[in-house]
């Protein structure tokens, strides 16, 4: 008795793919015993790195790098900056923490942020790509350096505006004083 074959164009594809994937068996299972050329290991380390730079790539990499690191920085600073404010204000405003809590709200930022940044940077295996973690790491170490120089020349720059205020104020009071001696002394009267 014969079998009648069918001849369709799935069961040919299906045949094809079976023959195909059956080659393909063969072919590893011979090159189970072999070990791969200098050359070959070459290539498919090159393909698993080309593979892992697309990764870093994707605009989904990015925007997870960005907003993540962004988001830490901007939080830690609002934090920071909220306990140097209340430390000021629960030492007393007469306190050097009072005193100066505009500018310990940018300075230490600036250096805890490169301090991270660097290492971070200076950590970072050779040859090799940066994990997501580190990546994160490093944008967040570097807005939070930008963010504390951004609030520590705000608090420098105010307070150059109040010493010129207070020289220029210190000035006119000075020129009323001397012109309020210089009137006691036409008037006759003595100014110690």
């Amino acid at each position: 008795m014969t079998t009648k074959r069918r001849n369709t164009d799935v069961s040919d594809s299906v045949i094809s793919d079976l023959a195909a994937s059956a080659n393909a068996l063969a072919l590893v299972k011979e090159n189970l015993n072999t070990k791969p050329t200098r050359r070959e290991r070459a290539k498919r380390a090159l393909a698993v790195a080309e593979r892992r730079v697309q990764d870093q790539t994707t605009k989904t990499h990015r925007v997870a790098v960005d907003l993540g690191g962004g988001t830490i920085a901007q939080i830690s600073t609002e934090l920071v900056n909220w306990a140097v404010r209340s430390l000021g204000n629960w030492s007393g405003k007469d306190s050097w923490m009072g005193k100066n809590a505009d500018v310990m709200q940018g300075a230490p930022h600036v250096m805890i942020g490169m301090a991270v940044y660097l290492t971070e940077l200076l950590t970072r295996p050779k040859g090799k790509l940066p994990s997501l973690k580190r990546e994160i790491a490093s944008e967040a170490a570097n807005v939070f350096t930008h963010l504390g120089f951004a609030n520590l020349v705000r608090a420098l720059r105010i307070r150059w505006a109040d010493g010129k205020v207070d020289a220029s104020t210190l000035a006119k009071v000075t020129a009323e004083r001397d012109a309020a001696l210089a009137k006691l002394a036409a008037s006759g009267g003595s100014a110690k």
